[in-house]
């Protein structure tokens, strides 16, 4: 898979772009505050319809603008496909091939991009909030299903939560609202619990060779109830779970537990990676884990997915820099964006590379 194609109108700095990308490398070369992280962004909205900076779309659009849309051509093994993402007060617009999609999961997966940036680095210390948003972007890229069912059970949540919040509640049509949620609750654990498996055992190899060592990497499913293969038994944990909060909820008027409370701890030796792992450790495995994803998409879509480089290599030594590339087959389409614009020659002797010069909004092909 690969972007053959995009344009960007009055996207963050972007009035009007048009470019033509091929096979390789592109390096994004320029000053700070040029656009470089903009281009990757909007790539990575067409993945996600997410960006990884802002939970506001309206902070996408160029200032002074009213709407922004990204469009782009896009290279699969059997097909070519257009999309197109439009944005505007009223809200997001999704089409393929100018046809209209009413549903994210329909359109989500027909171009998938992996991105990895400096801000990842928070992903070990931060809130469990930004740990969860980072396994849901992940996972939706993979499993249409799950895009539709954790839409469904945030629905239901702000509806659950809502009633919570009147002067009198009915029980017994809280039960019917619970019941609904625990429905979908428990394919998101499921989802969760075999993504995180399969991620677990694709990076850790490619740490392996990262670090040259036999350091062991886990990664801790805090959930609110035990995994188990069996849905029905998730589903009775689950509501005596409830059955055991509900006062509680009541009191609060807010709903205290389920996957909008879940967690996720990275594990080194059986250590917190937060607390125990090095800079150096910790950079190590958010490229192991972004390597995993990669070629997890590739096994799912039998085709590897577009990745994004956001001035990762400023913070990489030589030999993860040539492990990184060296790593991914030629048919791996990447984007790298550097203020460094000797870059492109290092990168030259390992692999095919194109040039490209971004200043103002604008790119220029070198």
């Amino acid at each position: 898979m690969r972007v053959s194609e995009i344009r960007l109108h009055d996207f963050r700095n972007y009035e009007d772009l048009q470019a033509v990308f091929s096979d390789g490398i592109h390096v994004l070369a320029g000053k700070n505050a040029q656009g470089k992280t903009n281009l990757l962004e909007a790539l990575l909205y067409l993945s996600t319809t997410r960006s990884h900076r802002t939970n506001t779309d309206k902070d996408l659009i160029r200032e002074k603008s009213e709407a922004f849309f990204i469009r782009a051509k896009i290279e699969k093994e059997h097909k070519k496909e257009d999309i197109q993402i439009t944005v505007n007060e009223k809200g997001k617009n999704l089409f393929i091939y100018q046809n209209p999609v009413n549903r994210v999961s329909d359109f989500i997966g027909e171009f998938n991009a992996v991105m990895f940036c400096p801000d990842d680095m928070s992903l070990f210390n931060a809130s469990p909030r930004v740990r969860r948003r980072f396994v849901d972007m992940e996972l939706s890229k993979i499993s249409k299903k799950y895009v539709s069912t954790l839409y469904v059970a945030l629905k239901l949540l702000k509806e659950r939560n809502a009633y919570l919040k009147q002067e009198h509640v009915d029980k017994a049509y809280l039960e019917v609202l619970t019941s609904q949620l625990i429905e979908e609750e428990v394919v998101i654990i499921q989802q969760r619990h075999y993504f995180l498996k399969e991620l677990l055992e694709k990076c850790q190899k490619f740490y392996k060779e990262l670090s040259q060592d036999d350091t062991l990497l886990n990664i801790s499913y805090d959930s609110c109830i035990p995994f188990d293969e069996d849905k029905n038994v998730m589903k009775e944990a689950l509501q005596k779970k409830y059955a055991k909060h509900l006062a509680r909820d009541i009191y609060l008027k807010q709903t205290i537990i389920g996957i909008h409370k879940e967690d996720f701890t990275f594990m080194i030796n059986d250590k917190d990676l937060a607390t125990y792992a090095s800079q150096g450790q910790k950079r190590s495995v958010l490229l192991a884990l972004k390597i995993g994803m990669v070629y997890m998409i590739r096994d799912i879509i039998q085709e590897f997915p577009v990745l994004l480089l956001d001035d990762v290599f400023s913070e990489l030594d030589v030999y993860r820099r040539e492990k990184l590339l060296t790593s991914l087959p030629a048919e791996v389409q990447i984007f790298i964006s550097t203020t460094d614009t000797t870059e492109a020659e290092k990168i030259r002797k390992l692999r095919k590379v194109t040039l490209w010069k971004v200043a103002n909004g604008t790119l220029q092909r070198c």
